[in-house]
């Protein structure tokens, strides 16, 4: 990712830190389905994955690669089904201008939420064998990824209230809802 868009890719690295980044893409018009766009979405999907993997088989004897990529398999089906979700009931309600800044926002900050959690990942695998450290840093990750599309979308939070919260709680929150039972039932 690097040798092709240097420049993008440190943006959404440091996209947590600075504003104006998903702004600026947001008036460029970048298509969703560029190359550079693709690739960071496979390793976003890859790198969220692993993280899931390692927390769900903590056990050395589950961890093989079918698990993996089952896990792959179910995680980008679902990140692939809400980014078309996302676009279809912004067009079908009429909100395709207001949301579109909400909607790169979003993506991007799960991109940024990914290039951090990678090495936090790494540094894992190396030096700690409590699953507790990845889970903790992915929740400072998240929750500072929600404050930051809140504080930056507040003019269409606001304006669009019931539509905001109606989205949030079915794809932001119940997907998690539904991992975690599944994690803790089995």
């Amino acid at each position: 990712m690097k040798l092709i868009k240097p420049n993008q890719l440190l943006g959404y690295t440091i996209a947590f830190f600075i504003s104006g980044f998903f702004q600026k893409k947001t008036q460029d018009n970048t298509p969703f389905y560029s190359f550079f766009n693709l690739l960071l979405f496979t390793f976003s999907s890859i790198t969220i994955s692993l993280f899931l993997f390692l927390i769900i088989y903590s056990e050395k004897q589950e961890h093989n690669f079918f698990n993996f990529l089952v896990l792959l398999s179910i995680l980008t089906t679902y990140f692939i089904v809400r980014h078309l979700l996302d676009y279809f009931l912004s067009n079908i309600l009429g909100l395709s201008l207001a949301t579109k800044y909400f909607l790169v926002t979003k993506s991007g900050y799960l991109n940024s939420l990914s290039l951090w959690l990678f090495p936090f990942i790494i540094i894992y695998q190396y030096a700690f064998n409590n699953s507790l450290f990845l889970i903790i840093i992915f929740f400072i990750l998240f929750i500072f990824r929600l404050f930051l599309i809140l504080i930056n979308n507040k003019k269409i939070v606001i304006l669009k209230l019931f539509y905001f919260i109606l989205y949030f709680c079915t794809l932001e929150i119940a997907p998690l809802l539904i991992a975690y039972k599944i994690i803790t039932t089995t």
